[in-house]
């Protein structure tokens, strides 16, 4: 009976129990799905999404392959990049908040123009715990130099990226050395006389490609609190469309407004030549003031003071006389008393600045006496000379 028992027991197979999967393997199975490409680093994982496309598409009215020959051909000082193509990355983040130590990016994202096609790659924070794994990866794939074109990403999205770069540091490569392309400067030099905002919703509104059924951006962060919570990577769909979107967005956008600053035959010659003037290129502002057809006063002061400044005073005698404004009769007075040392002249000039100073309605009353009083001196100080 003995030996029958012991028989059984050594004839009795063990029984397999299958597997389970883990919550992080569930997960990743459903990023894999999505097309996702799971990364992984020092027991942390992201996720990198990429899509290609070829250079002749279409976005937004321009191929992506004209981004290439922009750069390359710009002479526009904004918008010089002084490196290969595929090392100008036109980049967008999603954020958890706006501002604070305690807002972190969940998603990175940039659009790079390779040799035959343009690479759009993404990169998502799928726990809040995994930044170094997430950074290790993004910073690994992008370089040590690069060149950013962003929207508001010079003062938002990079500052972002260096605060959180500083909690993962120790355990990652350092950031590489950057240069910056904000398109929103260049949207706001050019477009902000005909806009209200000049969001790139709006501005994209306004040259006909407005978009719809598109995630608001301000809803990103709930939906990736939710995804955090719920590991349901179809929660953050519409969040990776949207920021999708936003980066081939940029690269026409860059396109097109670099574009509208080296092309003479569009309308935003006073917008260029102000900017030009700003920039310190006076040539070339002179050069754009000299091509305006019905100038603002502003563009005209601009231009005559440019004149003067480069020693061309007397091409800008007849524009400082054209505007009609306190500003312009005082360059005129100085000018004939010391250059043409015509004191009456400087004295006539002087009275008219008075006279139109008297007739502003619009001013402070303080403004309006501090001018008249410094006015008043100069003729006084004129009269004395003339006697």
């Amino acid at each position: 009976m003995k030996a029958k028992l012991s028989r059984l027991i050594k004839t009795k197979e063990p029984v397999e129990r299958p597997r389970v999967a883990s919550p992080d393997e569930v997960e990743q199975q459903k990023w894999t799905e999505q097309g996702g490409e799971i990364l992984t680093f020092e027991g942390e994982w992201c996720v990198r999404i990429r899509n290609t496309y070829p250079l002749d598409e279409i976005y937004h009215d321009y191929a992506f392959g004209d981004a290439r020959q922009m750069m390359q051909k710009t002479n526009h000082p904004f918008f010089a990049v002084d490196l290969k193509p595929d090392q100008v990355l036109f980049m967008d983040t999603e954020t958890t908040g706006l501002r604070g130590s305690g807002t972190s990016i969940f998603l990175i994202g940039f659009a790079r123009i390779r040799a035959e096609q343009l690479e759009m790659i993404q990169y998502v924070l799928p726990h809040p715990a995994f930044e170094t794994a997430f950074y290790y990866h993004f910073l690994q794939d992008i370089g040590d130099e690069v060149r950013f074109v962003t929207y508001n990403g010079k003062s938002f999205d990079w500052p972002q990226i260096k605060t959180r770069h500083t909690f993962v540091k120790s355990r990652v490569k350092a950031l590489p050395t950057v240069g910056h392309v904000d398109l929103l400067h260049a949207a706001r030099r050019l477009l902000k006389p005909r806009l209200e905002s000049v969001s790139l919703k709006a501005v994209e509104t306004y040259f006909g490609h407005g978009r719809t059924d598109d995630l608001p951006g301000f809803l990103a962060p709930m939906h990736y609190f939710q995804y955090v919570k719920e590991r349901n990577p179809e929660i953050l769909m519409p969040v990776l469309e949207h920021h999708h979107a936003d980066c081939l967005s940029l690269v026409s956008l860059y396109t097109r407004l670099s574009q509208l600053v080296m092309t003479p035959e569009t309308d935003f010659g006073e917008e260029r030549a102000h900017w030009l003037h700003d920039l310190g290129e006076q040539e070339q502002a002179l050069k754009e003031f000299e091509q305006l057809s019905d100038p603002s006063k502003r563009a005209v002061m601009r231009q005559a003071l440019l004149l003067k400044r480069t020693g061309r005073m007397e091409q800008a005698i007849p524009l400082f006389e054209s505007l009609h404004t306190i500003e312009g009769y005082v360059e005129l007075a100085k000018y004939a008393e010391h250059k043409q040392k015509d004191v009456a002249l400087a004295i006539d000039y002087t009275e008219r600045a008075i006279e139109l100073l008297e007739q502003k309605r619009t001013v402070l009353r303080q403004t309006v006496n501090r001018e008249k009083a410094e006015l008043e001196h100069r003729l006084a100080r004129l009269e004395r000379k003339r006697s």
